[in-house]
């Protein structure tokens, strides 16, 4: 079984509220609108869902692309996004865990520090609503909430 045999269901336009995780800033989340599109790419064989958000009142956007090896149990991602990645694509990789979500873990460079790391778990319940969840992973392993998106079918 595939990611795609349990997100197929997903393809289709979404309408949510994103929330920024910020630990350094006292009023933290900042929470906006935020619309997604989740759709097959390249005949079916990868799963993408395209998304944007605000941030102080300047729009923002990224995508994940989701692909595997029917051969393997493996996901690898690529993400990017406006404000978190700015130019550069982060590269995950991890599993469909046993409730069907999926876990994926990257890093990321930090000029003068060891390389920090990036969770995202994406999942849905059921075929109405399913949400994007990522955290901030420090060298040492602890994680902080980042971002907790949650999208209803339009």
């Amino acid at each position: 079984m595939n990611i795609y045999e349990h997100f197929d269901k997903l393809t289709d336009n979404w309408r949510g509220k994103n929330s920024l995780y910020l630990s350094w800033i006292e009023n933290s989340p900042f929470v906006s609108e935020s619309n997604a599109s989740v759709a097959f790419s390249a005949q079916g064989k990868f799963l993408k869902i395209e998304y944007d958000w605000i941030y102080e009142g300047k729009k923002q956007d990224g995508l994940i692309l989701l692909g595997t090896d029917t051969k393997s149990v493996l996901i690898k991602a690529f993400w990017i996004d406006s404000w978190h990645m700015s130019d550069k694509l982060l590269i995950s990789e991890g599993i469909k865990e046993a409730d069907e979500s999926v876990n994926l873990k990257g890093f990321y460079q930090v000029p003068d520090h060891p390389d920090w790391g990036w969770r995202t778990v994406i999942e849905s319940e059921n075929e109405t609503l399913f949400k994007i969840t990522m955290y901030n992973v420090t060298p040492e392993g602890t994680e902080d909430l980042a971002v907790e998106a949650i999208y209803e079918r339009r």
